[in-house]
């Protein structure tokens, strides 16, 4: 009887140790899931959308010297919209060649911005349905002269700053 015992007792000790092993690599699984969901998204946050096909030029934005027009469109309901206007509005004013404005058809919006003296705030919704995102919040760059470069969604305070080329990662950490 102990002979059988232990051969049984070695057989759930080996399942045991298969079921362990087998936890082991459903965790490296979901691990290289979990990275290549991330690469994904970084992928579709890089990703350039394209513009509303009739409207490519803004005299709105236009800007006197040669430095470029930054316009982050926002929407009211949208939470991200509010973190991601209050971050433009943290960014120093001499950190950035360009001009930063937001837009948006809600007078709540331009609130968001109202301390800060370097970001103008646009609320006029004719020319939010000219701009024409898909998704908000959206970063669109005009040239000087008015013509668009490209657009992005911006899904963080990061992606912000890598869109405008400014490094906020000392001052990011402190709020």
């Amino acid at each position: 009887m102990p002979a059988e015992l232990t051969a049984m007792q070695n057989v759930v000790n080996s399942l045991a140790v298969f079921a362990f092993l087998g936890m082991v690599l459903a965790l490296f699984a979901i691990s290289a899931l979990l990275k290549t969901v991330r690469e994904l998204q970084r992928a579709v946050l890089a990703t350039p959308v394209p513009g509303a096909t009739g409207v490519r030029r803004m005299a709105r934005f236009e800007s006197p010297d040669d430095d470029p027009t930054f316009v982050l469109v926002v929407s009211e309901q949208c939470q991200s919209c509010r973190e991601r206007a209050a971050h433009l509005a943290a960014i120093p004013s001499g950190l950035l060649q360009g001009h930063l404005t937001t837009l948006s058809a809600s007078a709540a919006c331009a609130a968001w911005v109202a301390g800060a003296d370097h970001v103008r705030a646009v609320v006029d919704a004719d020319l939010l349905g000219s701009v024409a995102v898909g998704a908000t919040p959206s970063l669109v760059k005009y040239a000087p002269d008015g013509t668009e470069e490209w657009r992005r969604v911006v899904g963080s305070d990061a992606d912000l700053d890598r869109l405008l080329g400014v490094d906020m990662s000392e001052s990011s950490n402190v709020r």
